[in-house]
């Protein structure tokens, strides 16, 4: 198999790759949101970036990125059988500026991986091995420190997981029409979901999640938005308001903001 990986969707939607930002407004060693006094002064700037009236947007985005790299992992290992070096002390964290809003990613800094087995009890195996010890010995304790720097409850955090992975298989199941590649993401999207509360330091494993869908007002008719599975804080930002498939707007908010995307398309 050629070395070669196409890194353009995780790029494209979560920032993470070989090359990393173009311009970066700020980089530093991902291992160093563990020293509190950075990563308080990280998610500071990261706020700033964006316009946040306090800690918890800037938190919310940075604890969730580090998920993301599981995410890529999953993606990867279904087209390419194989499970990236995503360790914190082989990534530099990145913040870009976008107009009026940031990218917050990593740039991987030695582009290695691990052989994923093909055989279905080997890979299994494999996969609930490497994930397992990935949040174990990094993910768990360093989404609870950027928690602890921003004094917020790290809760916030991981109950968005759930509609993260689900978002991103819908994305999966509706634009790739490679019919293996699409079982090999379940097959290993189950095993992820499989993995045992204690894997998490958790009660439950957070990508267990039943998804909620809602009318899309700004597509044709039929057509459903997900549910988050819990708020991202994109309102705690000047002149910030929930995003529609925030599961804490009230029915009847969702209603008057429905009418005002039909008002507008008229």
């Amino acid at each position: 198999m050629s070395n070669q990986m196409d890194f353009t969707l995780v790029e494209t939607y979560f920032h993470i790759s070989p090359g990393g930002a173009a311009h970066p407004m700020l980089e530093l060693p991902a291992v160093n949101f563990h020293n509190r006094d950075i990563s308080h002064a990280t998610l500071i700037k990261a706020g700033d970036m964006v316009q946040a009236t306090g800690m918890e947007l800037a938190a919310s985005f940075v604890g969730m990125s580090f998920f993301n790299l599981c995410i890529t992992n999953l993606i990867f290992a279904a087209q390419y059988n194989r499970y990236l070096d995503l360790s914190l002390q082989n990534l530099t964290y990145q913040l870009e500026q976008h107009d009026d809003h940031a990218h917050l990613g990593f740039k991987i800094n030695e582009l290695r991986w691990t052989e994923v087995p093909t055989e279905d009890q080997e890979r299994k195996a494999f996969l609930e091995q490497a994930f397992g010890s990935y949040f174990k010995e990094e993910i768990n304790a360093i989404v609870e420190a950027i928690a602890l720097s921003a004094d917020v409850k790290s809760a916030m955090i991981w109950n968005q997981v759930g509609g993260q992975i689900h978002f991103v298989r819908d994305y999966v199941n509706q634009n790739i029409k490679d019919p293996a590649l699409l079982s090999n993401f379940q097959r290993d999207f189950d095993v992820l979901v499989g993995l045992p509360a204690e894997v998490f330091n958790r009660k439950r494993n957070p990508f267990i999640h039943k998804p909620r869908y809602i009318d899309n007002p700004w597509a044709p008719e039929g057509e459903k938005l997900m549910m988050h599975s819990s708020c991202c804080m994109y309102e705690c930002r000047v002149d910030g308001q929930k995003c529609y498939t925030c599961p804490r707007m009230l029915p009847e908010e969702r209603e008057g903001r429905s009418k005002l995307v039909a008002a507008g398309a008229q």
